[in-house]
């Protein structure tokens, strides 16, 4: 398969095999051992604080851990993340679709289960400062079971224009009409793909993707997720007020952090107006 012309024209590609078994098996074994029963608070995404894992009665974190490849107090964790999205097999796919000599880690995540996340592109919160050449990779940690709650993408959404007045709104109501639209029609459209253990998804920041329900909490949906910009772009934050700072290079890739230890807060550009 053409990755790259399939990825042009789909907005996304998925890659079986990607991560060895062996890699994946080895950061996730940290995972359990020191992140999950960690008392120290971690900053997530979906909240923009620092907060304790709230971990369900499956032994599952609710919760998202973000930059976790910079985790300074669980360095041998953190590198394990850094070998795996700093790989070669990793690199070459992102170079192949973008057609860049190199790309630049943003930031990346890992999910325990699925956060049922509601249809959006990433572009709203990060991108290249000519909109639409940042991407993201989302990899399994484990056989994706679809009780769990699958990532899902849209094919092919990267041009539809739905939002050109979103620099207007605020998140909130960004996100509801990105949801009324998704229900009225995109839902049809859906497309969550049945990964195994070291498949990886990857998409562009113009796609609109989400996390289909999930329909038995028993299940986790391990997954690391890393967002990329071709190092020939700048990066830009739209609605956003994160300052991403350049702290390493591993493997021959820049990698930034928006995480600063002191910093327990971003707000929305909107909310400040």
């Amino acid at each position: 398969m053409d990755v790259k012309n399939y990825y042009e024209t789909n907005g996304y590609v998925v890659c079986e095999n990607l991560v060895s078994t062996e890699l994946i098996d080895k950061l996730v074994n940290l995972y359990k051992e020191q992140i999950v029963p960690s008392k120290e608070p971690f900053f997530r995404q979906m909240t923009n604080k620092f907060d304790p894992n709230d971990v369900t009665e499956f032994g599952h974190v609710k919760q998202d851990f973000l930059d976790v490849h910079n985790y300074q107090n669980f360095p041998e964790f953190s590198t394990t993340v850094k070998e795996i999205l700093c790989s070669d097999a990793v690199q070459n796919i992102l170079k192949q679709v973008t057609g860049s000599k190199g790309l630049d880690l943003m930031q990346s995540l890992i999910f325990d289960v699925s956060r049922e996340t509601l249809a959006h592109y990433d572009g709203y919160y990060l991108d290249t400062a000519s909109p639409g050449y940042a991407l993201a990779v989302w990899i399994a940690l484990e056989d994706i079971d679809e009780r769990s709650g699958r990532f899902y993408v849209i094919p092919k959404s990267t041009n539809l224009n739905i939002d050109s007045e979103a620099q207007d709104w605020t998140h909130w109501e960004w996100m509801s009409r990105m949801h009324a639209y998704y229900e009225a029609n995109l839902k049809d459209q859906v497309f969550a793909p049945a990964l195994k253990k070291g498949d990886a998804l990857v998409w562009n920041s113009k796609l609109i993707h989400g996390a289909l329900p999930i329909t038995d909490k028993s299940f986790s949906r391990k997954s690391l997720t890393a967002h990329f910009i071709p190092s020939e772009y700048e990066y830009t934050t739209p609605f956003m007020t994160k300052e991403y700072v350049e702290c390493k290079t591993y493997n021959g890739v820049k990698i930034y952090t928006a995480t600063v230890i002191k910093q327990n807060e971003w707000s929305m550009k909107q909310m400040t107006h």
